[in-house]
Parts: structure tokens; C-alpha cells; sequence
């Protein structure tokens, strides 16, 4: 009888630690991957956004450019208007 409690206990003493450490895992598994698709969802905005930040001073340039030299509508801009 004690022999057999003894090696009950020592059994599931085993398959508490090893289920214990597999969900440890797969939780950590899954923190990771979360952690990694928060980094690219960051990132991807980021991208867009500089990218985004980007073309506006593009634009902006392009425009002011246009603007200096008169060119696009016929009519004089800047220090000749």
C-alpha cells in the first residue's frame, strides 16, 4: 500500500510539473508571437506613417517649387506677380 501511494504520488508529482511546464511554454509561445505582431503592427504604422510624412514634404516642396517658378497654370507667382 505504501509502496503504491509512494509511487502514485510520484507520478503525479511528474505530470503536474510536466503539464505545468507545458503551459508555461505554450503561454510564453504565445506572449511571444503577440509580442512579435504588436512589433510589426508598430512598425508597419510607423513605415506608413513616415512614408505618409514622407510624400506630404514631397507634395509640399512640389508645390512651393510650382509656386516659385510659376509654372502649372499660366499665371505669374512669386516676385514677379
Amino acid at each position: 500500500m505504501g509502496r503504491g501511494l509512494g509511487v502514485g504520488v510520484g507520478l503525479g508529482a511528474t505530470v503536474a510539473v510536466a503539464v505545468a511546464v507545458a503551459v508555461a511554454v505554450a503561454v510564453g509561445v504565445k506572449v511571444a508571437v503577440a509580442v512579435a505582431v504588436g512589433v510589426n503592427v508598430a512598425v508597419a504604422v510607423g513605415v506608413n506613417v513616415a512614408v505618409a510624412v514622407g510624400v506630404g514634404v514631397n507634395v509640399a516642396v512640389g508645390v512651393a517649387l510650382g509656386d516659385a517658378v510659376g509654372v502649372g497654370d499660366g499665371v505669374p507667382h512669386g516676385p514677379e506677380a
